[in-house]
């Protein structure tokens, strides 16, 4: 299967009780299975084969025995006790105590089988241990020192997204689980990678924009015109969210790169169109002339450089081959960001720039009149 390592859908269930989580985690399988879109549910806790487990009776207490030398001398009885290396030339052989196969594999070896005590004597085992038979696990799994188990499913995307069914999930399924049962639980796989991811690009996009506006500073001497020129970046964002919308998409990590490279491609014409028109203002030009000047001047610039990007997406966002669905919503960031900006941003920009102009002038004759010095007869 392509695309990101592990499940569409990753629930982690985590408790202090390994039964309690089993029916847990069989319940949320079941629950998941039974929502339209949700398939191939399972968990990782499956059951062993059964278990034959033991204790300690007060008799066996009173005599100085514990759980632990009970249980060294049942290894030993079962799995065997190393008694000897013996060095056959350059092969080292072990010689190991034990019972006999027959005898291993018969339960009534537990009624015949004798337990030494710490002083030397020996008792039978049924008078030091009582026995009870339960179902075992081929596997327990810990997360963060707890139990754990996981319950993981495909979504099917053409009937719904995996966001909305951790959403239903989080409404009542879970809640009613963590009361019932008393586990707690987490949404881990994809959704965890996808939690860290975003919290990275969050402190990457602050990073990125940061460096834009610092180098537009540095570029123009000002502190207001960059903010001009990174409105177009809002547009942008607007161009790739219709996009998506247009054909059908949701929004992806991959998406969500392509709005990455987008911003600092739409800066681009806006920047073009704010350096004429500051050029057009040095030689002389009113603001209205040397708006329309550089909207004009930069038409074919704009255009051309924003066609000839869309022109080399369009084969990838067409493409029905497998390798290529992860890289068609980050195309379609930045084709239809691109696109809209770029008819957006020869009208968006100059009337903003045409707002910040008289904003300025206003606050400059605002000053005036208020630094305007007192007459005295």
């Amino acid at each position: 299967m392509g695309g990101p390592p592990g499940r569409d859908l990753n629930v982690r269930l985590t408790g202090a009780d390994a039964y309690a989580l089993k029916a847990a985690a069989v319940e949320l399988a079941e629950t998941m299975q039974a929502i339209s879109g949700v398939s191939d549910t399972e968990d990782d806790m499956p059951f062993g084969r059964e278990q034959l487990v033991y204790r300690l009776t007060p008799a066996a207490e009173a005599l100085g025995l514990t759980t632990e030398s009970l249980g060294r001398q049942l290894r030993a009885a079962f799995d065997g006790y190393l008694a000897q290396l013996v060095q056959v030339e350059r092969d080292e052989l072990e010689v190991r105590v034990l019972l006999p196969r027959e005898e291993r594999e018969r339960l009534d070896v537990f009624e015949r089988l004798s337990i030494s005590l710490p002083n030397r004597q020996f008792v039978p085992l049924a008078s030091v241990a009582s026995w009870e038979s339960r179902q075992g696990w081929e596997a327990l799994r810990h997360a963060d020192g707890e139990l754990a188990v996981e319950v993981a499913g495909e979504v099917d995307a053409s009937r719904t997204t995996a966001d909305q069914i951790k959403a239903q999930l989080q409404l009542e399924v879970l809640p009613q689980l963590t009361e019932k049962h008393g586990v707690q639980y987490s949404f881990q796989g994809r959704a965890a990678d996808q939690r860290e991811s975003m919290a990275d690009m969050k402190s990457g996009l602050l990073l990125g924009l940061g460096l834009i506006y610092l180098i537009l500073v540095w570029s123009f001497a000002s502190w207001s015109w960059p903010l001009v020129v990174m409105s177009a970046i809002p547009l942008g964002l607007a161009g790739a969210v219709f996009g998506h919308w247009l054909l059908g998409m949701n929004l992806t990590m991959f998406s969500l790169f392509g709005l990455f490279g987008l911003s600092g491609i739409v800066v681009n014409n806006s920047l073009i169109l704010v350096s004429l028109s500051n050029e057009l203002r040095i030689k002389g030009a009113s603001l209205h002339d040397a708006l329309i000047g550089a909207a004009c001047g930069r038409l074919r610039a704009v255009l051309l450089t924003s066609l000839t990007t869309i022109g080399g997406l369009a084969p990838l966002l067409f493409e029905t081959s497998l390798q290529a669905q992860f890289l068609i919503p980050m195309a379609t960031s930045i084709a239809f960001g691109l696109g809209v900006s770029a008819m957006l941003v020869l009208f968006f920009v100059p009337a903003l720039l045409s707002l910040l102009e008289s904003f300025k002038q206003w606050a400059g004759q605002l000053i005036g009149l208020t630094a305007k010095p007192v007459q005295h007869e």
